[in-house]
């Protein structure tokens, strides 16, 4: 099973997420795809549950807007982890966008990589396989210089 851990500690993950085809049932927070939000918004709507979506990097940040204040949690996919779709994802949702939940990394996330995610808008990772978790968390603290606030402050010169 793999981990689930906000910035300081082990979390259990009382969500489930669920394929286009699977019925809610008696689930109270469910995860679906974009494509599902989109087409059952109404429905998915009327029910009394939290609701969180999946952005795989292919989507748009701006096809989640119209559903954003109704979201708990956006989960955004690292298919490799070389890939930075995903940060620019959480980039957006939190400064252009305002968004305000939980914003959880999944599928390749390794642990030398946490303290950027962190800095560009996540708060809960789902671990790769194989991923240390007690390293992970010694990592959290490992940038404690970043050179972002210098470049934009030289460029407004």
């Amino acid at each position: 099973m793999l981990q689930l851990i906000s910035c300081s500690e082990l979390i259990k993950d009382n969500w489930v997420r669920l394929d286009d085809d699977q019925v809610i049932n008696d689930h109270r927070k469910v995860i679906v795809s974009l494509d599902r939000l989109q087409q059952q918004w109404d429905a998915l709507s009327s029910l009394p549950l939290k609701l969180g979506v999946v952005l795989e990097p292919t989507n748009a940040v701006g096809d989640v807007l119209p559903f954003l204040n109704h979201l708990q949690i956006i989960v955004l996919i690292f298919e490799v982890f070389a890939d930075g779709r995903a940060f620019s994802q959480a980039r957006l949702l939190r400064d252009r966008h305002a968004y305000g939940g939980d914003i959880r990394a999944v599928g390749d996330v390794l642990c030398d990589q946490l303290g950027f995610m962190k800095r560009n808008g996540f708060n809960q990772f789902q671990l790769a396989e194989g991923e240390d978790t007690e390293l992970a968390f010694r990592l959290f603290g490992d940038i404690s210089l970043t050179y972002q606030a210098e470049l934009k402050q030289s460029i407004a010169r």
